[in-house]
């Protein structure tokens, strides 16, 4: 079960009572980040999903919401905020733990984030966003659009690596599944140690770039499809004689069918790099919805001719900010859809957690098309501000030439230092799950950039 509001906390007890009065008040940006996370509204969507009322006693909902801003706002590890929440007097505090009580599990924040979800969280920035602009802490009346690529949690995907991983998570998977009882007697041999050995080799070969060289490298790469060929043989059978003893024994043990399903799954991908690398072996440079990590199979490789990555594998995010630098709303896409297919989707989204119409819109010249443009006027939006690319008409050359026009472009490009910001400070750069996941991630980051911007403008308004 979790709690909702933690009604039972008591500030002070009798060992808070025997520290100076200093070591019990929040100091700077947590004292007023503190006052505005007292808004009880905020654990509304919450309520709707988890108000339980049996089942023992779990972490409140304000501590959590607390404890993420702190992990997200300073880049801490599950297990490192515990333990800095655990040492600290001050953060104790915050998070609305008392001196001599426990702080919760890691393992417990970690399952609490993924049940809660995306949309969940998604709820919680719209409702912060309409906070402050019911407080008058801002007014949002012009957005800029932008994206950005938020990279999965992989290294730089070669054929013989995913063919690597491949056989050694497979080989994993076959050993779990034996020790549970099941396709005990199954024939399974552990080829990791020749994968390892073939790897080192490419390794040595790649030192030198002469066209010897590069004839071992094929070749070593032929011997590494043909182990993983004998490899997912050997797999497959042991996952055939699994299913056949669970449905003779009619066991319904849930783990056991839960590890045959994940062997089943990693067959099906490791099939699938099989393919690609015989593909890439034969001449073919270009393969569509290629595999480029075994962990995450929904990461794709996104060209944006930035000097330090020309290449990043991850999900494209389309982010939508105020004037007052607050991040309105995002939307996680899998693949790499082209900016102009996401500008009217995240105009539209952030009127909806706005509930208002800006009156301006602006974006780089990668989300132009006449459509665009004029679905967000028929939005009502009264100046749309999208430079148009390649040769223009005099018309549009006198169009973009208005004052309007060109104050709202160099505005837009400063949505690029609030995406600087977001990486560095607020974990946006990596994300740490895999899959769907990324959107949990995604909302977690902006919500504490959010907040803590929300801090700055309180300060500035006093």
């Amino acid at each position: 079960m979790v709690i909702i509001e933690n009604k039972d906390f008591k500030q002070l007890s009798v060992f808070d009572q025997l520290l100076p009065e200093s070591y019990l008040k929040l100091q700077g940006e947590l004292a007023i980040v503190d006052e505005l996370l007292k808004d009880e509204s905020l654990f509304e969507p919450f309520i709707k999903k988890f108000n339980s009322k049996c089942g023992r006693h779990s972490t409140p909902v304000d501590t959590y919401i607390r404890m993420m801003y702190l992990k997200f706002r300073y880049n801490l590890g599950y297990e490192t905020l515990c333990k800095e929440v655990a040492d600290s007097i001050t953060w104790r505090i915050f998070c609305h733990i008392p001196i001599c009580g426990e702080v919760p599990d890691y393992t417990t924040l970690a399952k609490l984030t993924k049940r809660f979800g995306k949309d969940t969280l998604e709820e919680l920035n719209s409702l912060i966003v309409q906070k402050a602009i019911e407080k008058k802490l801002i007014k949002a009346r012009k957005i800029r659009i932008d994206t950005t690529v938020i990279k999965s949690n992989i290294h730089y995907p070669t054929d013989a690596g995913l063919l690597s991983d491949g056989v050694r998570v497979l080989t994993k998977l076959v050993k779990k599944v034996k020790d549970t009882g099941i396709a005990a007697k199954a024939e399974f041999r552990d080829r990791t140690r020749s994968i390892k050995k073939r790897i080192l080799n490419i390794v040595k070969f790649t030192k030198n770039r002469t066209n010897e060289a590069k004839e071992k490298v094929h070749q070593t790469v032929k011997e590494l499809v043909e182990i993983a060929k004998d490899v997912l043989c050997s797999a497959k059978k042991v996952s055939e004689i699994a299913k056949e003893e669970i449905k003779n024994t009619q066991n319904t043990n849930r783990s056991r069918a839960f590890l045959i399903q994940k062997l089943e799954n990693t067959i099906s991908i490791i099939d699938k790099v099989i393919s690609q690398t015989s593909e890439v072996l034969k001449g073919t440079i270009s393969i569509s919805n290629r595999v480029v990590s075994i962990f995450d199979q929904g990461a794709r490789p996104i060209k944006r001719g930035k000097a330090k990555a020309d290449i990043e594998f991850g999900r494209k995010v389309a982010l939508a900010e105020s004037e007052e630098e607050l991040i309105i709303c995002s939307i996680v896409e899998e693949g790499n859809p082209a900016d102009k297919t996401l500008a009217v989707p995240t105009v539209k989204k952030a009127i909806k957690v706005l509930n208002k119409v800006p009156k301006e819109v602006t974006g780089d010249r990668g989300f132009y098309s006449r459509t665009n443009e004029k679905e967000i006027r028929e939005l009502k939006v009264e100046h749309v501000a999208i430079p148009k690319p390649g040769k223009k008409s005099e018309k549009r050359i006198k169009f973009e030439r208005q004052h309007w026009f060109k104050r709202l472009i160099r505005w837009c490009s400063g949505e690029e230092a609030t995406i600087g910001l977001l990486k560095r400070k607020y974990g946006f750069d990596i994300c740490l799950f895999h899959g769907k996941n990324t959107g949990i991630w995604v909302n977690l980051s902006i919500f504490a950039h959010n907040i803590s911007k929300l801090a700055r403008l309180m300060v500035q308004t006093c």
